[in-house]
């Protein structure tokens, strides 16, 4: 695949005055991530929990919020609905700690992955009103309220069946529309275009954090338990900040807010089963606080993990659990299931690695397979997506139809693309970046030239080109510690305000080894002036054979703090190498 390395334009002197109040490296960064004044940049530097929209901007929140008290006022069941990821499950435990705190009795129902699929589903739903709510309350015609979370925007048949069974359904969601409105009690979602929400980013358990805010402001709330202390929602920031991030949404805006304050309150969580889960993963926060790494690559995949290989309902009930113990035990178990789960991703990688690379030439992959686990499809999806730069769909082949994900590259709308090809799906949902799918196997090729064609008409060759940008270029002055106090001001990092990269020139290889489990990394010894500085190449002994000690490289990394044997120093994270002319 073709490559290339760019380094961000330098800040015009117009707008280095407007920023003439930061340090010129963080100027530039703010200027190329298009934050080009002092109001811009200080909203963007320090993020205020004041600032975060009112709940009651959704259309229907006010309604919604009147229905929940009504049902709690008069002991109504209330069932929360909610698929089987991270970003649902942190949302269905949002409220159910709500529930717990206020005093109303909630259920939760989460469907089977694997005979259930997602999304709102009938059975589901008779399954609910024939146990949940086979009661009614004596003076309500109908009988209860479903929440769902995550989930729920394209459900018009299941919006249907609760009005015909005298059950109000409440949809928090953030999933693009992709059709007619369910007839609902409530709908929000700042997606829906009937909706005045300002902020569209927001993920599905952001919403639920919204509901959740919303009826905590009733005035019932204190009325109910005068002990009930304002604030309680902040306690809630830390499902949200892992929701947030394993849901791959953008980092900037109120989501930039909500995982900062969400990293603070997890690294003091009150919940035993958070508590349990990063004792399991071997996280000491009192020797390195979270950051959006650990909660996209050590705590969200463990909670993942439940629902692709088993069911989701294991992590729900860790992360309600009350005792510390039985939390640890349950933690035990999801670590098992986790590793299961990266050792059965490895091998349906491998697989499809080498599907892919057949089919290379081809701006879209669309791969299928009997024997890959629906449960992990997503993951395989998301890592040939970044491994060769293109959108890719990848799908468990059953004996009559087929289940998968899709997952974008770049700025490519894979959920247009679904749309444009909906005539041979089954059903689809999801967002730009990521989407669920199923087809039946006799329109599989029939889908696949659909898709084809709209990605020749929409995706560009130039687009299909890796990419490595830079920031900036530094010198040998700028590869010092202080420069890494600095750049922590960007925190967190995730989509669209990714780590900074940076180019640096003419540097000389003084040692290399590879290290790691499989020596699948290469750990070196870099020299710039008169400076040695230590550097790590993730995946990249494989290009070791093309280097030897004297060579000169230019190099673009990211900067790591390295704190070996309680000693700090500064080090270099290889994102990509080539020989220096």
């Amino acid at each position: 695949m073709a490559k290339a390395w760019k380094v961000k334009a330098t800040i015009p002197e117009t707008s280095l005055s407007d920023l003439r109040d930061y340090h010129p490296l963080i100027a530039r960064i703010l200027f190329g991530r298009g934050i080009k004044d002092k109001a811009a940049a200080e909203e963007f530097l320090n993020p205020q929990y004041e600032r975060l929209y009112s709940p009651f901007l959704f259309k229907d929140m006010e309604k919604a919020v009147r229905r929940v008290w009504e049902a709690i006022e008069k002991n109504e069941k209330i069932v929360i609905y909610g698929d089987y990821d991270a970003d649902a499950v942190t949302a269905n435990a949002i409220l159910r700690q709500t529930f717990k705190y206020l005093g109303a009795a909630a259920e939760s129902y989460i469907p089977d992955r694997f005979s259930e699929g997602y999304g709102v589903n009938l059975e589901a739903l008779e399954k609910i009103r024939d146990s949940a709510f086979a009661k009614a309350t004596a003076d309500r015609q109908g009988s209860g309220i479903i929440i769902t979370v995550d989930c729920g925007t394209n459900s018009v048949e299941a919006a249907e069946f609760c009005r015909a069974n005298g059950i109000d359904l409440i949809i928090t969601d953030h999933h693009e529309i992709i059709g007619p409105l369910p007839d609902a009690f409530a709908l929000i979602n700042s997606k829906n275009p009937n909706d005045i929400y300002p902020y569209a980013e927001i993920t599905g358990v952001g919403v639920a954090f919204k509901l959740a805010c919303a009826i905590l402001k009733n005035p019932k709330s204190e009325a109910r338990n005068p002990k009930l202390k304002t604030g309680f929602e902040k306690w809630l920031l830390d499902l949200v900040a892992i929701g947030t991030v394993a849901d791959c949404h953008s980092l900037l805006g109120e989501n930039r807010i909500l995982v900062k304050y969400g990293l603070k309150v997890l690294a003091k969580t009150r919940w035993p089963g958070l508590r349990a889960l990063v004792d399991s993963a071997g996280l000491d926060f009192s020797q390195k606080p979270p950051d959006t790494f650990t909660l996209g690559f050590i705590l969200a995949p463990r909670l993942n993990a439940a629902g692709r290989l088993q069911h989701a309902n294991i992590a729900l009930n860790l992360l309600l659990e009350e005792d510390l113990g039985a939390a640890r035990q349950q933690a035990a178990a999801l670590e098992q299931i986790n590793k299961k789960r990266q050792d059965l991703t490895l091998r349906v990688l491998s697989e499809a690695r080498e599907k892919a690379v057949t089919v290379g030439d081809r701006k879209i992959l669309v791969l299928w397979n009997e024997d890959w686990h629906r449960g992990i499809v997503g993951l395989v999806a998301g890592k040939l997506a970044e491994e060769f730069n293109k959108p890719a769909i990848v799908l468990e082949k059953g004996l009559e139809e087929s289940l998968g994900s899709a997952r974008t590259a770049g700025e490519f709308d894979i959920i247009a693309s679904l749309k444009y090809a909906a005539s041979h799906l089954v059903r689809f949902g999801g967002h730009k970046q990521a989407a669920g799918l199923t087809l039946r196997n006799e329109n599989f090729e029939d889908f696949y030239q659909k898709i084809l064609e709209f990605a020749e008409d929409r995706l560009p060759e130039e687009n299909l080109e890796m990419i490595f940008q830079a920031d900036a270029e530094l010198e040998v002055a700028d590869l010092r510690l202080e420069i890494l106090d600095l750049l922590s001001a960007l925190e967190p990092f995730g989509v669209d305000n990714p780590k900074p990269k940076f180019l640096i020139s003419k540097l000389q290889i003084e040692s290399l080894r590879p290290v790691g489990s499989g020596s699948k990394h290469l750990q070196l010894q870099l020299s710039l002036g008169n400076k040695t500085v230590g550097a790590i190449w993730f995946n990249g002994n494989g290009f070791a054979k093309n280097l030897k000690l004297g060579d000169t490289v230019n190099v673009i990394a990211e900067l790591l703090r390295d704190n070996w044997n309680g000693n700090e120093n500064f080090k270099l994270k290889i994102v990509d190498l080539y020989f220096q002319d």
